[in-house]
């Protein structure tokens, strides 16, 4: 539907539909007032050759001839015949011309309503472009703020991600670093549990009594603490 200034959008189908249309009419309109004037400038011809046949019956009461040129005055007995041909003549033309006045006054009115009717056309279609590169132009720049937006919004995306995935790494290296202080801090007291066990044992075999079993080593909590996996 629209051409815009950052891209190209096509118009509609009927767009195109409709401006054929309005040209073939308009072509039509303007061929028609040519015919109009040459018509016109026949009807004003033809009102020149009458208003001169006109002026010289008046001057001389003589009958022209085709070519424009007056005749020898007529013998007196061919007069009133003559007179009365030329007055049907005249009424003739006049009714004729009449009629001319007439088609000319409709061609006239033809002609104003043309003009008139292209003028409010062409308006037309400049306000139309206007409001349709208004659209287009408005169209792109909401297209170009969203595009915008959707990138910034893409950006902050990433920087939030990347910001998490730091914060995940820095809460795993913390959780692994509590932990092996939490086993090097318990290391020493295994070990010396270990010595003790060991030390208990021996003591235990010389004096004939039986070995501490794991049920009882569970009861003091050392078997558990010694069975938990380290972490690396």
């Amino acid at each position: 539907m629209y051409s815009g200034m950052n891209g190209s959008i096509m118009p509609s189908a009927g767009h195109y539909s409709d401006m054929q249309t309005l040209m073939q009419n308009m072509e039509s309109l303007s061929g028609w007032l040519e015919q109009n004037r040459q018509e016109w400038s026949q009807v004003q011809e033809g009102i020149a050759r009458v208003e001169r046949l006109q002026g010289r019956l008046t001057s001389n009461g003589s009958l022209p001839q085709i070519n424009g040129d007056a005749q020898a005055p007529l013998e007196e007995d061919n007069t009133t015949p003559t007179i009365t041909q030329l007055q049907t003549a005249l009424s003739q033309t006049t009714a004729r011309l009449s009629s001319l006045e007439r088609v000319y006054n409709d061609q006239l009115r033809l002609q104003t309503l043309y003009e008139e009717t292209l003028t409010d056309t062409t308006e037309r279609i400049r306000q139309y472009c206007f409001e349709q590169q208004t659209h287009i132009i408005a169209l792109h720049q909401h297209y170009t703020t969203l595009l915008s937006q959707a990138r910034s919004e893409l950006v902050e995306a990433q920087v939030t991600h990347q910001e998490w995935q730091a914060g995940l790494q820095r809460v795993s290296e913390g959780v692994r670093t509590a932990m092996k202080e939490r086993e090097d801090e318990v290391e020493p007291w295994r070990r010396k549990v270990a010595a003790l066990r060991e030390e208990n044992r021996v003591l235990r075999q010389k004096v004939g009594w039986q070995p501490v079993t794991e049920a009882e080593d569970e009861e003091d909590g050392y078997v558990a603490e010694e069975r938990r996996p380290r972490v690396e």
